[in-house]
């Protein structure tokens, strides 16, 4: 609130200024002395208006700092057309009709890019959150089909009593614990990375269910570690260089 008293404030001090200023440089109060004022003040809230856009975060959408930018262009444009007309404009009426005619065709110009820009944005901006939406379901999909693996695990090694049994379900946990704290987005982008992560999760399984079948074999054993290892050093390198 506090900020919204000083921003109207402000508008209020330049656009009193801005009249003084024109009454000064213009000699006769005319028809073109009041259009170059109100343009004038026109201008001035526009980009006076924008600086609580350009400031807030929960504010900088991609449609909200397109607009923004455009209006400020329209701003300065009309700005430095009218002011730089009317210091050099004499009295001629002809001078006087291009002067407005083009003014208005700027105006025209930029009603039509802002309307696009928005439209551009609009776009831009529902495209994105459906990627992000694509990029949520999918990093649900692979947590769920992690922690498909692990319960898996432990209902394939649930008759298996032993430390090993322990301490492999221990290492394992952990590197699939690391695995879903991969960042989605980045899942997202390198999908031959979660084909080579489910084909060596899908492999770790199969042995651990050979390890059920045939719980005495120490080899079979040591093998299952030994990938769970060569998994465990995959992730880290994965977080490490993405």
């Amino acid at each position: 609130m506090k900020n919204k008293v000083i921003l109207i404030i402000t508008m209020l001090l330049v656009i009193v200024c801005t009249i003084i200023i024109y009454a000064l440089l213009f000699e006769e109060q005319n028809k073109l002395f009041y259009i170059n004022v109100g343009i004038a003040c026109l201008a001035e809230i526009i980009l006076l208006a924008n600086i609580p856009i350009l400031s807030n975060e929960k504010l900088l959408t991609i449609k909200n700092v397109s607009l923004s930018v455009s209006l400020n262009l329209f701003a300065i444009v009309i700005f430095l057309w009218t002011a730089g007309c009317s210091l050099l404009m004499d009295q001629d009426s002809n001078l006087k009709t291009l002067y407005i005619g083009f003014l208005l065709v700027i105006t025209i110009i930029f009603f039509i890019i802002n309307g696009a820009t928005v439209i551009m944005a609009g776009g831009v901006t529902e495209k994105k959150a459906l990627d992000i939406q694509s990029t949520i379901e999918n990093k649900k999909m692979f947590s769920a089909s992690i922690d498909n693996y692990w319960i898996g695990t432990k209902n394939e090694l649930e008759n298996i009593n032993s430390d090993w049994k322990d301490k492999t379900l221990q290492s394992f946990k952990i590197v699939l614990d690391k695995i879903s704290m991969i960042p989605a987005y980045k899942l997202d982008r390198h999908s031959e990375i979660v084909n080579e992560l489910t084909e060596k999760l899908n492999e770790i399984h199969e042995l651990f269910q050979k390890v059920a079948g045939s719980p005495e074999q120490g080899e079979l054993q040591s093998h299952t570690t030994l990938k769970i290892n060569q998994l465990r050093n995959y992730v880290q390198t994965i977080k490490s260089t993405l």
